[in-house]
């Protein structure tokens, strides 16, 4: 039986989320945002390994580069100090392709897969750095207009 399946806990469940909604304002990590303001309010975030959940998106290659660029602006927000270098970008790159192939290969299926698997994690951690780069680039314009105004 889940955790979430008796009415004390459902009546729980929609008070907190009466008061802690998601920030729309953030272009992703929605829940991310929303588990560290709860914290921050002595809030507890709990892992629940019953919970069924899937996240699947039917995505083309550069929507899956755009998806992480997105989340990586948001989480300039979030957590301001995280920054990706070019150096970061291919250590994960070239470590999450490893873990994956090998998974891949211990179920049997890394022929079919190996080339997904690889244009994925480009993708995802391309993005993640052109989102991180993005959000710095709108600093230093802003910071150009407050130095150097016209």
């Amino acid at each position: 039986q889940g955790i979430f399946c008796n009415n004390a806990n459902a009546a729980l469940l929609q008070s907190t989320w009466a008061r802690h909604r998601f920030n729309e304002d953030l272009t992703g990590l929605e829940d991310m945002e929303l588990a560290q303001r709860m914290v921050h309010t002595g809030g507890r975030i709990a892992y629940v390994p019953q919970a069924c959940v899937y996240h699947y998106h039917d995505e083309a290659w550069p929507t899956v580069r755009r998806r992480f660029e997105r989340e990586a602006i948001a989480l300039q927000k979030i957590m301001p100090q995280v920054h990706l270098s070019p150096f970061d970008t291919m250590r994960y790159i070239a470590s999450s392709v490893w873990r994956d192939w090998l998974a891949a290969a211990r179920e049997g299926v890394w022929l079919k897969n190996a080339s997904a698997i690889f244009r994925y994690r480009w993708n995802q951690y391309v993005g993640a750095y052109w989102g991180n780069h993005q959000h710095r680039k709108l600093s230093n314009a802003e910071k150009e207009k407050y130095f150097f105004p016209d």
